[in-house]
């Protein structure tokens, strides 16, 4: 076992202000109002500046990344069972790519690929229909045999592996490293940041929302609001008289001391509710949802969680078992009942937007996420599909679930 150890709507009506925490109290103007400094919020500002829109706030409770950006474990797949998933990944693979020449930022990308392991025949079967599915979107996507799983990665466990599939474009990056760089580009070409200051409450005038107020008395009228605010997306949807079906779940994720590299890929074990891959500095990372656990906002630690992921990794290799644990942390899942995000406008308040219910696929999708949100708070069509995405499906009961979730 392992062992522990440690919409464009107007033109600015005033000054604009960048990462500034020294207005509060003072009543501001924006034409739009993203709520939550995580990676969608971050995203969707750096695409409404990019698109010309500078007149835009970003309203953050904490520091950027503090929520669940700052807490996931950094995979970017297109391996998914809808299609709505599937593009939504492959733009933001793209652009991912070109992360460095958009921004300037380096986010350490590393394109391992993803290799997904099914050891029952339901898996194989359905792993065979989404490869299908993610090959007519040209997701570079192969099933290979169990042997050739072995040559990618001594990692896994073959001996009752029915197949595999592995995509090479797909990988990992710093989470920290992608907020930083969509924040910073933003914050210089106008967008300004407002840290420490939590929503608590909306002005209405007939169907649109007139002003967001914070717990420090800043009051920011608005043109639009973008609630990006992550697993307390639904407390602030609260605010505008609009229930979204979200739970946030614990989801840890643990870290071990490096040994020396021999494993590329992200694995992602479905039958076995599990992923891993290796850093570059050789250390495991490995995390999953403890399925058992009721909906919370709880973060904290559990040894209960080492023990579980110390079996299932030792699984699939034991020695993995010499292993010491370094660090363990626990950050949420927002999901939904079809565990895919909401998009778009919500409830009576036509200028009042979501983008949540990730159900832990928000980072990897985020580029594209805030190209979309950027188009639909501009007043423009999307360029990707959302239509799967809007609340609306909960009521009319068309949902489809995305089942390859861990």
């Amino acid at each position: 076992m392992l062992s522990v150890r440690r919409l464009t709507l107007s033109k600015p009506t005033m000054r604009r202000y960048n990462f500034c925490e020294h207005i509060k109290g003072k009543m501001m103007v924006y034409d739009v109002v993203i709520i939550g400094g995580g990676v969608i919020g971050c995203s969707t500002a750096f695409h409404l500046a990019e698109k010309g829109q500078r007149s835009v706030v970003v309203i953050e409770r904490d520091f950027l990344a503090s929520g669940s950006t700052g807490r996931c474990g950094g995979g970017i797949r297109a391996q998914w069972s809808t299609e709505g998933n599937i593009r939504l990944a492959q733009a933001s693979i793209s652009e991912f790519e070109r992360f460095k020449e958009l921004t300037g930022q380096d986010i350490q990308f590393r394109q391992g690929g993803y290799l997904l392991p099914a050891y029952t025949d339901e898996t194989a079967r359905q792993f065979k229909e989404n490869v299908a599915l993610q090959k007519r979107y040209g997701v570079p996507v192969e099933i290979i045999t169990p042997e050739e799983a072995a040559r990618i990665t001594p990692a896994v466990q073959i001996e009752q592996m029915r197949l595999a599939t592995f995509c090479p474009t797909d990988g990992v990056a710093n989470p920290f490293l992608v907020v930083k760089g969509y924040s910073e580009a933003a914050k210089k070409m106008g967008v300004t940041f407002l840290l420490r200051e939590e929503v608590v409450a909306f002005e209405t005038e007939g169907d649109r929302i007139s002003a967001v107020l914070t717990g420090n008395g800043t009051k920011i009228g608005c043109g639009a609001v973008l609630n990006a605010a992550g697993p307390w997306a639904g407390l602030i949807a609260q605010k505008a008289s609009v229930n979204l079906p979200l739970q946030p779940f614990r989801h840890q994720i643990l870290v071990t001391e490096p040994t020396e590299i021999f494993h590329q890929p992200m694995v992602i074990d479905l039958d076995h509710n599990l992923y891993f891959c290796q850093q570059e500095e050789g250390g495991i990372v490995a995390g999953q949802t403890d399925e058992d656990e009721p909906p919370s906002f709880n973060i904290r630690n559990s040894h209960r969680f080492v023990v579980d992921i110390a079996r299932k990794l030792t699984f699939h290799n034991p020695r993995l078992g010499a292993l010491c644990v370094v660090r363990q942390w626990a950050g949420l899942y927002t999901m939904t009942p079809d565990a895919q995000p909401i998009l778009g406008q919500v409830g009576e308040r036509r200028n009042f937007f979501c983008a949540c219910g990730f159900s832990g696929h928000g980072f990897m999708l985020s580029p594209a996420v805030g190209q979309v949100m950027a188009q639909l708070l501009m007043g423009e069509a999307p360029t990707l599909p959302i239509d799967d995405y809007s609340v609306e499906r909960f009521r009319a009961g068309k949902i489809t679930r995305e089942k390859w979730v861990v």
